[in-house]
């Protein structure tokens, strides 16, 4: 399923829903951003490809480079 929420990268490139994002120097899988009451920053999470119960959250989006 399409989405048009996006996050912008530490480079100012866009970063998708379900797309694939480099976060230190690994391969994740952006699966959601939230938005939190007490800090203007977005936070992401992130889900590893090949193990789906594995997964990163609070990360910054400055953090992660977006796979072109």
């Amino acid at each position: 399923m399409p989405t048009t929420r996006f996050t912008l990268d530490g480079n100012g490139r866009r970063a998708y829903i379900g797309s694939p994002v480099y976060y230190k120097n690994k391969v994740w899988l952006l699966e959601d951003i939230q938005y939190l009451q007490w800090n203007s920053e977005q936070y992401l999470t992130l889900q590893d490809p090949k193990n789906k119960n594995k997964k990163v959250e609070f990360v910054k989006a400055s953090l992660i480079s977006a796979v072109d």
